[in-house]
């Protein structure tokens, strides 16, 4: 008998013990608003992302065309081509220059 008594008297502790235990690792559920808040915040950092990567491409688009036209202005120009004479030799010449 005294064991029965000292088993309902554990039980009757440990039981309380457990469910609150159980209640502190379980979340509260979410409102929907604070639904809408989080997927509103989700949506601001992606377009934020979203931005600093087009940040980056114009950049580096920008860096790219920087180089080209520097290259371009310092660059050796091209030779000048001389003009052609072929079949502008006087008759009778030797040789065309």
């Amino acid at each position: 008998m005294r064991i029965m008594v000292v088993a309902a008297i554990v039980s009757s502790l440990a039981l309380p013990m457990a469910v609150s235990a159980e209640a502190q690792t379980r979340l509260p559920r979410t409102s929907p608003a604070e639904r809408t808040t989080d997927d509103i915040n989700r949506r601001i950092q992606q377009d934020q992302r979203i931005l600093g990567v087009e940040q980056d491409v114009r950049s580096q688009s920008n860096r790219i065309r920087q180089n080209i036209e520097r290259d371009r202005m310092f660059a050796n120009p091209p030779p000048v081509p001389l003009p052609s004479r072929r079949g502008t030799c006087p008759a009778g010449s030797v040789s065309c220059f």
